[in-house]
């Protein structure tokens, strides 16, 4: 009797927490910051500037050399750490995939201003010599033997900071690694050729040593293994995921992009990555599972699905939409125009759609806020809480990402004057918006805004405030001083599990960016 009655007790407590969630955003201080310096939080424009600049100093903060707190003696020039903790629970590491997407937000803050930031090349530079050391290097999940054809230790998940293997159990192998870093290193590439220069580190001779030395071999690990199961990218499950399919796509065609620069005397090379490239695509949106009759969203790993755990809804679908596909440049808007499911495609807006419905009641932190936007999560059947399994909660990476997808949206609609094309399977996703009754209904069941029209305009500017609803979620849940951890308590709204992840600050800092690009062309 006394345990149901504390049970009843605790759940009132949890119950008033949330209810009273609204009224205290602003005033909570939340997670203790390190800095004196308080953000704004009344004023969202001056949050937004100071966040994209806080965002990107942490991230400077978990580079070795670039950090002004950590020792190079134990994180070397370049190694990017997920995170300061070192317990409670343990990222002092430096795993394939997070350092890829931190780096790649350093190369475009290169790219915007005009490659002048030379400190962020030679901690790019550093980060890809780092990598042709880790490639080479025996762990657990394998080696690198170019001469036998031995690319499996590429699949290794993490290392040590300080450039040594990872030898404990863990989830190995990741396949979505190679890719991911092929990419990056592709963009620093791109970036050096525009501005007509070569890399300055010791070690890289040149784009083309780059090119053969680093990305050749990931991308032969993609040649080797793109139908072969592994770990997602939240470590979990050892399978096929929509993730790693659609991300190894992209380096694909990264791939036979720089074999036409840098490789010509290869035939093998480039029919093997045409053929892969095709078989891959074919193997996505045909025979993977990944889109399923009845549903309207993505299944990111369809093997769950089938056996009943869970339902397909996860987050790691809209961070692949984002991170294969490119809306930098007109070129490169065209290069990945065949690569499916881009963050406008209706399973991808279904599947944000669904998202936003399941766990605006599964968190209790989101049903008493007003507004659009919601705290999101991994997926719905999430049980890791940041240090144990106990409950799922909301996370930084999950609430930027989707923000970000409508900023890139909004952005392709107007920048490339285009109009707004609805297919019958994203009506309900745009019905949020606007009436759809009166627009030029087609033999394809598809509604035609024409650009600049007043229900064009109507929706871009939808879009974007929808997409600034999500960002208001994450300003009420950094801390005093701007700082992020990995997720915030679905009933407190206090942060918690591993503190100044990276990865965060490099999703908020990337939505921010997008968000000032696409307010530009509004």
């Amino acid at each position: 009797m006394q345990i149901k009655s504390a049970i009843i007790l605790t759940w009132m407590v949890l119950g008033i927490q949330a209810f009273l969630l609204p009224l205290f955003y602003s005033q909570s201080p939340f997670f203790s910051g390190k800095s004196s310096e308080r953000i704004e939080r009344e004023d969202f424009n001056v949050w937004l500037n100071q966040q994209k600049d806080i965002a990107f100093n942490h991230i400077l903060d978990n580079i070795g050399g670039i950090s002004p707190v950590l020792n190079t003696k134990d994180v070397p020039v370049g190694v990017v750490i997920a995170s300061p903790s070192k317990v409670h629970p343990n990222y002092f590491y430096q795993w394939i995939r997070d350092s890829a997407l931190t780096i790649r937000s350093l190369v475009y803050r290169l790219e915007d201003s005009d490659f002048t930031e030379l400190n962020l090349a030679s901690t790019i530079e550093s980060y890809i010599a780092n990598n042709y050391h880790l490639q080479r290097l025996d762990n657990w999940s394998g080696k690198l033997n170019v001469a036998t054809g031995d690319y499996s230790g590429l699949g290794e998940p993490k290392f040590h900071a300080d450039l040594t293997a990872f030898k404990e159990v863990w989830g190995r192998p990741q396949t979505d690694g190679p890719g991911l870093r092929a990419t990056t290193i592709t963009i620093y590439l791109n970036s050096l050729e525009k501005h007509n220069r070569q890399p300055e580190h010791e070690l890289l001779l040149s784009r083309e040593f780059i090119y053969h030395e680093i990305v050749k071999p990931d991308l032969h690990y993609i040649l080797q293994y793109w139908n072969s199961s592994g770990f997602d990218l939240w470590e979990e499950v050892n399978s096929m995921h929509f993730f790693t399919s659609i991300t190894q796509l992209r380096a694909l065609k990264d791939g036979l992009a720089l074999y036409e620069k840098y490789d010509n005397k290869d035939p093998e090379l480039f029919e093997k990555l045409n053929a892969t490239y095709e078989n891959l695509k074919n193997y996505i949106v045909n025979e993977s599972g990944y889109t399923q009759p009845g549903l309207p969203y993505i299944v990111e790993t369809p093997s769950l699905l089938y056996t009943g755990k869970r339902s397909g809804l996860d987050a790691a679908t809209f961070l692949g939409a984002l991170h294969s596909h490119s809306l930098e440049n007109k070129e490169l808007l065209d290069l990945y125009a065949d690569i499916p499911f881009d963050v406008s495609e209706s399973h991808i807006l279904n599947s944000f759609r669904a998202m936003v419905a399941d766990m605006k009641y599964r968190y209790p932190l989101n049903r008493y806020r007003p507004g659009w936007g919601v705290a999101l999560g991994r997926y719905p059947e999430d049980i890791y809480d940041g240090y144990v399994t106990t409950e799922g909660n909301p996370w930084f990476i999950s609430t930027a990402s989707v923000a970000e997808m409508l900023f890139r949206m909004v952005y392709k609609l107007n920048y490339y004057k285009e109009d707004l094309v609805i297919s019958k399977e994203a009506r309900d996703f745009y019905k949020q918006f606007i009436d759809l009754v009166g627009g030029d209904d087609n033999e394809d069941n598809e509604i035609i805004f024409p650009y600049g029209s007043p229900e064009f305009n109507a929706v871009s500017a939808n879009l974007a405030d929808y997409a600034d609803s999500f960002l208001e979620i994450i300003k009420d849940h950094v801390d005093d001083s701007g700082r992020m951890s990995e997720q915030f308590n679905k009933y407190s709204g206090y942060m918690q599990g591993a503190e100044d992840l990276t990865w965060s600050y490099s999703s908020i800092w990337n939505c921010i960016r997008w968000r000032s690009k696409a307010l530009e062309v509004l």
